[in-house]
């Protein structure tokens, strides 16, 4: 390698939207060169672009230093996993082939019928490989601090356990009535608000969240039921973790404002009363969004 040579250390800063002093950028082009060589070498016969892939690792890594922190990642499963969410077709096929046996490992506990089984690997087919209009395939948030077998087997594990709970005999109870959010220590007021008028909030929330546009759903399914953290969705997207960061507060400020806006179209609440609501459910968004957009979402 030429002491000039260092495309891959300025693919890395430019997908961080940085740059660093010429003995920086000379230190990181050789950590990201060995990185790049222990990557591909268990998959000879997957092909992907270096500079993308280095790209990849930029916004799957935390911060918005120089120090890469490479040490820590499973990088030849980064490197399968980046390869398939692009559709590389002998990636694919290494997926199928090692990969995709881990959803009956996985699930053998649950004892699903075979129909349930095919579905659930065709729903991890679709969802790992294939994404869809506007969410890409889901491989390319796997984060690679864990082995990418694991994180395969827990997306079959959810998909699994999602599976029984919409053939469930008997149908869970309604999760979207904001019932949840009343708490021990709410003070009275709070308290007959949410009581009294939690058919109305879940009626709102609903139909704020299906207001937004699709994207923004996606952006909060992923992160409150997915759980993929703001580096993971700029990953997946192929963005900036700042813009990623945007876009989920913009999806979130937008779901709070349309809600606001319809319970004050239902209810005669004071503003007060309207307010003391919202900061509730702001406040604890992190912990309850989740919930009610697995009730809200197909």
């Amino acid at each position: 390698m030429s002491p000039s040579d260092v495309h891959l250390a300025q693919a890395f800063l430019a997908a961080r939207g940085g740059t660093a002093a010429p003995h920086v950028l000379s230190a990181l082009q050789v950590a990201l060169a060995r990185a790049w060589d222990a990557a591909r070498s268990p998959w000879p016969e997957v092909e992907q672009d270096a500079l993308r892939f280095v790209a990849h690792l930029a916004r799957l890594l935390p911060g918005d230093t120089a120090e890469p922190g490479l040490e820590k990642l499973h990088l030849s499963d980064l490197y399968l996993a980046r390869a398939a969410a692009d559709g590389v077709p002998a990636a694919l096929a290494a997926f199928e082939k090692h990969l995709l046996p881990e959803v009956g490992l996985a699930v053998a506990r649950l004892r699903l019928p075979a129909p349930g089984l095919d579905e659930v690997r065709q729903s991890l087919r679709q969802r790992m490989l294939l994404g869809s209009a506007d969410v890409p395939a889901r491989l390319a948030a796997y984060p690679g601090t864990g082995p990418l077998g694991g994180w395969v087997r827990a997306a079959a594990l959810w998909l699994a356990l999602d599976w029984q709970r919409q053939h469930a005999s008997t149908p869970p109870p309604e999760e979207g009535d904001l019932s949840m959010l009343v708490s021990p220590g709410d003070d009275p007021e709070l308290l007959y608000l949410k009581t009294t008028y939690r058919a109305e909030f879940g009626a709102s929330f609903s139909a704020a969240l299906g207001a937004l546009a699709p994207r923004q759903r996606n952006f909060l399914r992923l992160k409150y039921l997915d759980g993929l953290s703001i580096d993971q969705l700029g990953a997946l997207y192929g963005v900036h973790r700042s813009t990623a960061a945007r876009w989920v507060v913009g999806a979130q400020e937008e779901l709070l404002a349309r809600t606001r806006q319809l319970l004050a179209e239902r209810l005669n609440l004071s503003r007060s009363q309207l307010d003391s609501v919202l900061r509730l459910i702001s406040s604890q968004l992190d912990i309850n969004l989740s919930r009610l957009l697995r009730s809200r979402l197909d």
